[in-house]
């Protein structure tokens, strides 16, 4: 057993793999929208707290993509003043730019700042270009959290209030505690909710995941309390989300007890087998700076959203810190062949100056011996004539399985009654040659 299975508890049919260590604070992953197959070529990017941006690529290699981007000296504080720093970042289909969001020092005042890096060649920083600052920020989290581009090519910026006055809020003056929208270049698009203000939505408190959904077209976010009713919220035009009155206003789903939701991302490409499709993974951080398993957070979640949004309809515990020190599941983000996030402080002491973080990989495994030849996919689930089976009983029903001869053999107990294996096109396609393949478990040539 790999040392790292010892550490984090995975959900059945799953295993979890490190991919890149010694990693100083990771926060959050940003995926390169279209990877080329150069063994050199960039992977992703990830977000060092204290002023770095590595770039990893395709050969799994990390490399130094920036550094130095703040103006004072971090001082390792959890919780507390050492909180903040780099920490949004999103790659620009277009040109492969990275927006990145941070805070800094202005004549002795902590403000909030947001810019768009250019590199010729992914690897290296050559310019960059500040889009939104002089917004005011604490040294305590709260700052500008996570930056996305929408399927709309515009900018979304999730801005905390700054936690002094939360009021700020619902100030429509006030750019604090919103959810901005803005061209690339940080002008104002002409169809916001007000053609004069980035304001898209209002009434946050600390947003600091974002996700978009396919399936709607609409940005998820995280959004975290003060000490209960953390919270994810799908994000609309021009709507209230609450605070400070309210963290539950317009919300999917929220706690009652703090547990310091960060990065989230839907499965949708694939990545796991299409039963996981559309559905939501969250990671729950718990306290700043806990060693140990942790009375709250130190899990990744997943989610199935009611069909008609109006919130959530199942949750699970997916991932779960075992260990004994400070490592904790921060930045999420699907990728090539899996579920990728960050553990912050690591294996080491995130507060004596180590690099210790890591990138992990959670990836599917198909419990059944030989060769599996039927990809679980939303094709191949669509042709599938197993939900007419007559063998197929409510058990096997309610637990929605389906496609046998690509996800194994079903644990329900059934009595044979019949078997449409034969007459299905997935089977004539790969050339199957058992039935009841919900008995007999995946099917082999």
């Amino acid at each position: 057993m790999e040392d790292v299975e010892k550490r984090w508890w995975i959900f059945p049919g799953f295993k979890i793999e490190t991919m890149v260590t010694g990693l100083d604070l990771p926060v959050n992953l940003a995926f390169v929208p279209e990877p080329t197959e150069n063994l050199d070529d960039p992977l992703l990017y990830v977000t060092e707290l204290y002023g770095n941006i590595k770039v990893i690529t395709n050969d799994w290699k990390v490399h130094s993509y920036a550094e130095n981007l703040l103006n004072f000296q971090p001082n390792y504080e959890f919780p507390g003043t050492g909180e903040s720093g780099v920490t949004g970042i999103c790659v620009e289909p277009e040109t492969g730019d990275l927006f990145v969001s941070m805070i800094y020092e202005d004549r002795g005042e902590v403000k909030n700042r947001l810019v768009r890096i250019k590199s010729k060649n992914g690897l290296k920083m050559d310019s960059m270009e500040t889009i939104l600052k002089d917004i005011p920020s604490i040294r305590a989290a709260h700052q500008i959290q996570a930056v996305s581009v929408g399927f709309d090519g515009k900018l979304y910026v999730n801005l905390g209030e700054g936690m002094v006055n939360p009021e700020v809020a619902q100030d429509d003056a006030e750019l604090r505690g919103k959810v901005l929208r803005m061209n690339l270049d940080g002008s104002i698009p002409e169809d916001n909710p007000d053609p004069e203000s980035p304001v898209y939505a209002k009434g946050f408190r600390n947003p600091f995941g974002a996700a978009w959904r396919e399936s709607d077209g609409l940005l998820y976010i995280s959004d975290n309390g003060p000490a209960y009713d953390d919270r994810v919220a799908k994000v609309e035009s021009g709507k209230n989300y609450g605070w400070p009155q309210s963290m539950r206003t317009n919300s999917l789903f929220w706690t009652h007890l703090s547990q310091g939701i960060t990065a989230l991302d839907f499965m949708q490409h694939e990545e796991f087998p299409y039963e996981y499709d559309d559905e939501l993974f969250v990671a729950f951080f718990g306290g700043a700076y806990v060693q140990g398993r942790g009375e709250k957070g130190k899990v990744i979640v997943k989610m199935k959203i009611n069909d008609d949004n109006s919130g959530v309809k199942s949750f699970d515990v997916f991932v779960r810190y075992t260990g004994e020190n400070a490592a904790s599941p921060c930045g999420l983000a699907f990728g090539p062949g899996g579920l990728y996030f960050t553990d912050l402080h690591g294996e080491g002491d995130g507060q004596a100056h180590k690099p210790s973080g890591n990138i992990f990989r959670v990836s599917s495994i198909i419990k059944a011996e030989g060769e599996i030849l039927v990809p679980y996919t939303k094709k191949n689930v669509d042709r599938c004539i197993c939900p007419g089976c007559p063998t197929r009983n409510a058990c096997m029903s309610n637990r929605d399985q389906r496609l046998f001869c690509a996800g194994g053999k079903t644990d329900c107990e059934l009595e044979k009654k019949g078997c449409l294996c034969g007459e299905c096109p997935v089977q004539g396609e790969y050339g199957l040659v058992n039935f009841y393949y919900c008995s007999e478990g995946a099917a082999r040539k």
